[in-house]
């Protein structure tokens, strides 16, 4: 599978599911996983995450910004794996541009909330499994460095 064929499956798995599995790494070392949900996702593949700067998840990134992120759809068992470097960010911009009303909940200042941040994940290497229909052993499984 070509590179910007893993992309656009990547892409299309993201936004076709509401909830990814985010991996970072304690102040311990040790991981730590946290499911969040998915915000829309373009072809460059950079994955983007709402959540608030008191959190765990966030002091975890500000120490290691190498981060995980896992996605499955669970209808036909498709996922993939991303390992990439988190990047917080505070613009305006872009908080406005993600904003979802769900969102209101933990922010209830809104897109202008002081705790409300995103996080940018962008990949360095996918690992991708298709694993076709069950008992057709038709796969594709693909790693490859971003």
């Amino acid at each position: 599978m070509a590179k910007d064929d893993l992309k656009q499956q990547v892409v299309e798995l993201i936004n076709r599911n509401r909830y990814s599995k985010l991996i970072t790494f304690g102040l311990d070392g040790a991981p730590h996983g946290r499911i969040m949900t998915n915000l829309p996702l373009g072809k460059d593949m950079v994955i983007w995450f709402a959540t608030g700067l008191s959190t765990n998840k966030i002091k975890d990134i500000k120490k290691n910004p190498t981060v995980s992120v896992f996605v499955d759809d669970p209808n036909d068992q498709t996922n993939a794996s991303i390992i990439g470097k988190a990047e917080i960010v505070t613009e305006d911009r872009l908080r406005k541009k993600f904003w979802q009303e769900p969102f209101g909940f933990f922010f209830p200042h809104g897109p202008s909330d002081p705790d409300y941040c995103l996080l940018k994940i962008t990949p360095k290497k996918v690992e991708y499994l298709n694993p076709g229909p069950r008992f057709i052993q038709k796969r594709t499984r693909v790693i490859i460095n971003i």
